[in-house]
């Protein structure tokens, strides 16, 4: 229930991921066997990651299917090829529509919205990885 819904809704304000990555961190803490553990042994006891980490690869799943054709392209990503790596690309985000300024807190949403988020983790993945079809 802590991913669910991760593409609409991904936090980016570290108090915001900092709370709920304490219910992870207190529920695997009440784990028989691995109370004596640090929260990071706890996880790979366990085989997983935090949840951070869970919704940035759900993520990167989702923009590749989406340019890929598999599931419908709700955010729009364009792939193009530069040299011999596809990337994803979108345009600037604007400072202004229609001579007026946008402010920097929409500008910051846009920045940190589900697509653009998506954008910049599919983008540092290895060349390799980005061009698998």
């Amino acid at each position: 229930k802590l991913e669910y819904c991760s593409l609409v809704w991904s936090p980016w304000h570290q108090n915001e991921i900092n709370k709920l990555e304490r219910i992870q961190k207190n529920l695997t803490s009440k784990i028989y066997g691995l109370d004596q553990l640090d929260y990071h042994q706890r996880l790979k006891k366990l085989n997983l990651y935090i949840l951070e980490r869970r919704r940035e690869r759900y993520l990167i799943i989702n923009a590749w299917q989406q340019i890929e054709g598999l599931t419908e392209n709700v955010l729009g990503l364009k792939a193009r090829r530069l040299g011999r790596s596809r990337r994803i690309v979108s345009g600037k985000i604007p400072i202004g529509i229609n001579g007026k300024r946008i402010k920097e807190r929409d500008r910051t949403l846009i920045h940190n919205s589900t697509a653009r988020k998506s954008e910049r983790l599919f983008n540092v993945l290895p060349q390799s990885i980005r061009n698998i079809t």
